[in-house]
């Protein structure tokens, strides 16, 4: 059970890393629809998969301590 919450968290960075590196070539983009449209979804997605690391790190923790006992 750890180990797949582990391996889901450094899934989940990997993903925001590759949006980071999206992020790069839409600010290089000079289509300004492009950008308004894309930092939109790029923020959002990383925003959703930060809340979802955080949660996964929290069961971890209740894990442990469940452990501990």
């Amino acid at each position: 059970m750890q180990q797949n919450l582990t391996d889901k968290i450094y899934n989940e960075l990997d993903m925001i890393r590759l949006l980071s590196r999206i992020s790069k070539f839409v600010v290089s983009s000079d289509n300004e629809v492009i950008k308004e449209d894309s930092f939109n979804l790029i923020f959002k997605d990383i925003e959703n998969r930060c809340w979802q690391i955080a949660e996964w790190v929290e069961e971890m923790c209740n894990n442990k301590i469940r452990q501990d006992w």
